[in-house]
């Protein structure tokens, strides 16, 4: 199953309009996040990629999926689990992240809140790097 615009609503918390929870649910693709969602639990599907994430996001749960990357992370980001994916290397993290779970990746150092700065600026060097060498 894909999340759509078409069946967005069942997966739109009643009570909680800004909370997106397609968790457990065999989801193998998301190809739409209202712009509004604050939280978005996605956990334990099938997931290989995610779409565009929306500025106003500040919880995101993708552990127990298939994802080999992450899409740029907002700034509104304060808490990340990405655990048990094949991630092999993380976007730029959100400085103002609270809490990072993202064990049982394939990553090639362990990141944590201690070494997010580090992490930063090792992806910018990658980046500067991948347009200078041609």
């Amino acid at each position: 199953m894909i999340i759509t615009k078409d069946n967005i609503n069942q997966f739109i918390e009643p009570n909680f309009q800004l909370t997106m929870d397609c968790s457990d649910s065999g989801i193998t693709g998301i190809s739409y996040i209202p712009k509004n969602i604050e939280r978005l639990y996605c956990n334990n599907n099938q997931l290989t990629s995610l779409p565009k994430l929306p500025d106003s996001l500040t919880h995101l749960y993708c552990y127990e999926n298939q994802l080999t990357e992450l899409p740029k992370l907002p700034d509104s980001l304060k808490s990340l689990n990405c655990d048990n994916n094949k991630l092999t290397t993380l976007p730029k993290l959100p400085e103002n992240l609270i809490h990072l779970h993202c064990l049982g990746n394939k990553l090639p150092y362990k990141i944590t809140l201690d070494n997010i700065k580090e992490h930063n600026t090792l992806i910018k060097r990658k980046q500067i790097l991948s347009k200078i060498c041609v």
